[in-house]
């Protein structure tokens, strides 16, 4: 089984900010009902949603490099992909804008769920293991 198997099977604090960037986005979808052009904002929340799922996968990756390097190696290794994160980010947004596929503030605020996930995974911990604890 491949490292990213094992990451994406067992890191359980991944499965809950996964959670928190969905129900996010189902809040900005919601949202993006009442815009003027629903078709482009809803396709934005669709693809900022992707975008997030892969940022929050290629972080968990990363962090679960970095633990295996020393100091240094970590903290290089550590810059190096979030520089990669972002420009990844920056070329989805900028196709956004250059195709006009998607609507870019719904595009942004989607991408921007990651935080959102990360700031719901207490709440997303605590429901999961309240609800199985009974």
């Amino acid at each position: 089984m491949n490292r990213l198997k094992i990451i994406l099977k067992e890191n359980h604090t991944l499965h809950e900010m996964m959670l928190g960037i969905i129900a996010a986005n189902v809040v900005l979808a919601v949202v993006a009902l009442f815009a003027d052009d629903r078709n482009s904002a809803l396709t934005a929340v669709l693809i900022g949603a992707a975008t997030a799922f892969i940022f929050v996968i290629h972080m968990a990756v990363t962090v679960d490099d970095a633990l295996c390097l020393d100091e240094k190696g970590a903290i290089s290794q550590m810059r190096t992909q979030m520089l990669i994160r972002y420009l990844f980010v920056a070329i989805v947004v900028g196709s956004s804008l250059y195709f006009k596929i998607a609507n870019p503030v719904f595009l942004t605020i989607s991408i921007l769920t990651v935080k959102a996930g990360a700031y719901l995974q207490p709440s997303v911990h605590k429901l999961i293991n309240r609800r199985w604890d009974k």
